[in-house]
């Protein structure tokens, strides 16, 4: 993962996160800290997405593959994303999801979920 983020992703592969993840230009590119209109530019100039948010994308889709292999598919894990959840002191955990640190909060919480250690 670091050496694809190192390289930089294709704007293609933000496209399919937004499949994945059900999630809108908008709001996915406020999660890597960009403004849909720059990537509207890196589509037009095929410019790959800079490190920074080439990780941060990785990130959500190993967050987002890891929630639905747990809740079993994509609505149910969408939900869980929008309720408080009491592992995380009652915060939702999709207001995390634009930092780093909060993805990484919201994925032990999964694996917390996932191992049955709700806390």
């Amino acid at each position: 993962m670091v050496m694809k983020a190192a390289e930089g992703l294709a704007v293609s592969v933000f496209d399919k996160i937004i499949q994945i993840t059900a999630l809108n230009k908008n709001q996915l590119a406020a999660f890597i800290d960009v403004t849909p209109k720059t990537i509207d530019n890196y589509r037009i100039r095929r410019h790959k997405l800079g490190r920074t948010e080439s990780e941060q994308l990785l990130q959500l889709m190993a967050l987002y593959k890891k929630g639905q292999e747990i809740f079993g598919n994509s609505e149910d894990f969408n939900l869980w994303l929008k309720q408080p959840a009491s592992g995380l002191g009652g915060i939702v955990p999709f207001e995390l999801l634009y930092t780093q640190g909060g993805i990484n909060l919201v994925m032990e919480e999964l694996l917390r979920i996932e191992y049955g250690a709700l806390a």
